[in-house]
C-alpha cells in the first residue's frame, strides 16, 4: 500500500479532468455548443463563459446534458484523466483496451472509455495509482490535489514535508492564480473551481512554450503573397518579420490571422525565381526557439496547370438577391453585388501550378480571357491583374473556358463545368473570434460595431467564406441578426439598455456594465461574445 500523501499526490494528478464531462465518451450532443446553450450557466458571468466557450471550442469540454452543463458538480479521477493529456499535448494511443489497474475493465459502462487517457497520463508521469494495483477511477479530488496536478504539468518543484502536505502546493498555485478561490485544500473541486484554476494552467504551460515558425510558403494562388504559420500564438503587436531574397531585403506588409497563429506577407511584385528566408524578429529572445522558416519559387512553366476547386453557386441575378443589395445600412450596392470581379457571392477560378515533382509554384495572375457557354447562367469576368471570376446567375449548368499563358510559354485552354443552383445562400459555419470583449466607457452613450468587435466568420452553404465587414455588406444574402441577453448593471441604479441596429451598430445606453452579443443565422447557427464595460 503506498502513502496517504502519494495517494493524494496520484488523485491531484487526475484533476485534469476537468475539462470533460460527466458523458465524456457519449457527448450529449455532437453539434457544436456555446455556454448559451446550457441552463445552468445563464447567471455565469462573462469571464467564466468566455473560458468555458474557448474550451468547449477546443474540444476538452462538454455539458452533462444537451441543455445542462454541470457548473456545480464534482469530476470523477477517470474524467480527470482525459483532460491531463488534453492540456499538456499527451500523445494518446486509441487502441490501448486494457489498463494496467486492476479495477479499470474495458467493460465499465462508466470508466472503460478512459483506459487510452489513463494509460498515456501516467506513462507521462502526471498519474499514478492509489495503490500498485488500483486506480480507483470514479474518486472526486480536492482543490490541493487539483493545484498538486496541475503545478507537476507545469514542471514545478512541490514539496510535500509541511503541515498539511499540501501547504507549498496551494501557496504556489495561488502565486500562479492557479488556486480555486476562497476554498481550504481540503474542500472538493467542483466544475467552475476547474474550469478556471484549469484554463489559468494551461495559459501559463502555453506561455512556457517558445514559439517558433513551422511553415512558411508562398501563396499558390497569389504570387505576391507568403504565408508564415507558427507553434502558437504571437504578439502581433511586437513581432517583425523580414523577407528576403537571398541576401536583399523584400519589402512587405503584414495581416495577421485573428488567432494571433498565422501571418501573410504581401509584396509590392511578383516574388521572382529564388530562394527566401523569412526571419522573426521584436519578441524576446528567451521566448522564441526557431526564428527563421526558408522557401523557394520555381521559374514557371506550362507543364503543369490546371484548375481547382469546385464550382457550384448560388442563383443571386435571376432570383432577384441582388435587388436587396441597396447601398443602404452598409450594405454592398447592386453593381458591385453583380460584377464577378468584385462581388463576395462569386468565385474565382482558381489555376494551379505545380513542379515536375508536383510541388505548387507561386505564380501571378495568368488568365488571359475567359469565357461562359451561357452567360446567363454563370456570369464571367476578368481583372485588370488576369485573375477570372464567374457569378451565378439562374439554375443551370455551364462550361467555363480560360486561356492561361505562364511565363513566355505557349497559350493553354482549360475548361471547368459551373453549376448553379436555386437553393439560397444560407450560413453554414459562423464563429467569433472575439468571445470576450472588454471596453473602457466614458459618458452615458457608447456605441461600437458587432461585425467588427466579435471578428465574425461565416461560411455559407457553397463554401464562400466572409469576415466582418463583408458579412455586414452582404447581410441582405446571410441574413445575420444580434440578439441581446443577460444585461447587468452596477447595484443601485436601473440597469440601462443596449440596442443594435440594421447595420450591427451597438448602442449602449446607461448603466450597464456587461451583456451577452449573440450573432443568429436564418439557420439558426450562433456565436456569442460576452461584453464587459468599464466605466
Amino acid at each position: 500500500m503506498k502513502s496517504t500523501k502519494l495517494t493524494m499526490i496520484a488523485t491531484a494528478a487526475m484533476a485534469f479532468s476537468l475539462f470533460t464531462s460527466a458523458t465524456l465518451s457519449n457527448p450529449a450532443s455532437a453539434a457544436a455548443k456555446t455556454s448559451a446553450d446550457f441552463t445552468d450557466l445563464a447567471g455565469s458571468d462573462a469571464a467564466l463563459k468566455a473560458k468555458i466557450d474557448a474550451m468547449i471550442a477546443a474540444g476538452i469540454f462538454e455539458g452533462v446534458s444537451d441543455n445542462t452543463f454541470g457548473i456545480t458538480q464534482n469530476m470523477t479521477r477517470a474524467q480527470f484523466a482525459k483532460v491531463a493529456t488534453l492540456i499538456y499535448n499527451i500523445t494518446v494511443d486509441p487502441t490501448v483496451k486494457v489498463s494496467s489497474f486492476s479495477d479499470v475493465n474495458a467493460n465499465d459502462a462508466a470508466n472503460g472509455w478512459a483506459i487510452p487517457y489513463i494509460e498515456a497520463a501516467k506513462k507521462a508521469g502526471l498519474i499514478d495509482g492509489v495503490t500498485d494495483t488500483t486506480f480507483v477511477p470514479g474518486d472526486s479530488v480536492t482543490t490541493a490535489q487539483l493545484d498538486t496536478v496541475l503545478l507537476k504539468g507545469l514542471g514545478k518543484k512541490i514539496s510535500m514535508t509541511g503541515s498539511p502536505w499540501y501547504a507549498d502546493a496551494v501557496k504556489q498555485a495561488t502565486d500562479l492564480g492557479i488556486h480555486p478561490t476562497s476554498k481550504s485544500g481540503d474542500q472538493p473541486a467542483n466544475r467552475a473551481d476547474l474550469v478556471l484554476s484549469s484554463y489559468t494552467a494551461q495559459q501559463v504551460f502555453g506561455n512556457q512554450t517558445r514559439i517558433s515558425i513551422t511553415k512558411t510558403q508562398a501563396s499558390s494562388s497569389d504570387n505576391k503573397k507568403v504565408q508564415v504559420t507558427f507553434n502558437k500564438k504571437v504578439d502581433a503587436s511586437k513581432a517583425t518579420l523580414t523577407l528576403k531574397n537571398g541576401t536583399t531585403v523584400v519589402p512587405t506588409t503584414t495581416e495577421w490571422a485573428s488567432d494571433g497563429q498565422s501571418v501573410t506577407l504581401t509584396t509590392t511584385l511578383a516574388l521572382a525565381a529564388g530562394d527566401y528566408t523569412v526571419t522573426l524578429g521584436g519578441l524576446d529572445a528567451s521566448t522564441v526557439q526557431t526564428t527563421t522558416g526558408s522557401f523557394s519559387v520555381t521559374a514557371p512553366s506550362t507543364g503543369n496547370v490546371s484548375i481547382t476547386g469546385t464550382y457550384t453557386l448560388a442563383s443571386v441575378l435571376d432570383s432577384g438577391l441582388t435587388d436587396a443589395a441597396t447601398g443602404l445600412n452598409d450594405l454592398v450596392d447592386k453593381a458591385t453585388a453583380e460584377d464577378p470581379t468584385k462581388s463576395k457571392l462569386a468565385k474565382e477560378i482558381e489555376i494551379k501550378v505545380t513542379s515536375a515533382s508536383g510541388d505548387p509554384i507561386a505564380i501571378p495572375g495568368v488568365v488571359q480571357s475567359v469565357h461562359s457557354s451561357d452567360s446567363s447562367i454563370a456570369k464571367v469576368g476578368l481583372t485588370s491583374d488576369h485573375h477570372a471570376y464567374v457569378l451565378g446567375n439562374k439554375p443551370g449548368t455551364a462550361e467555363i473556358t480560360v486561356l492561361v499563358q505562364i511565363g513566355n510559354g505557349d497559350a493553354k485552354q482549360l475548361h471547368v463545368t459551373v453549376t448553379v443552383k436555386s437553393d439560397a445562400i444560407t450560413a453554414k459555419e459562423i464563429k467569433a473570434g472575439q468571445t470576450s470583449i472588454d471596453k473602457t466607457v466614458t459618458g452615458s452613450v457608447y456605441t461600437f460595431n458587432a461585425y467588427t468587435e466579435m471578428d465574425l466568420s461565416i461560411t455559407d452553404n457553397y463554401g464562400i467564406k466572409y469576415k466582418s465587414d463583408d458579412i455586414k455588406r452582404y447581410n441582405f444574402a446571410l441574413g445575420t441578426l444580434f440578439i441581446t441577453n443577460d444585461i447587468k448593471g452596477n447595484a443601485g441604479t436601473a440597469v440601462g439598455t443596449v440596442a443594435v441596429d440594421a447595420a450591427g451598430n451597438v448602442t449602449v445606453t446607461g448603466n450597464v456594465t456587461s451583456f451577452e452579443l449573440t450573432a443568429v443565422t436564418s439557420t439558426g447557427e450562433k456565436a456569442t461574445s460576452y461584453v464587459t464595460l468599464n466605466h
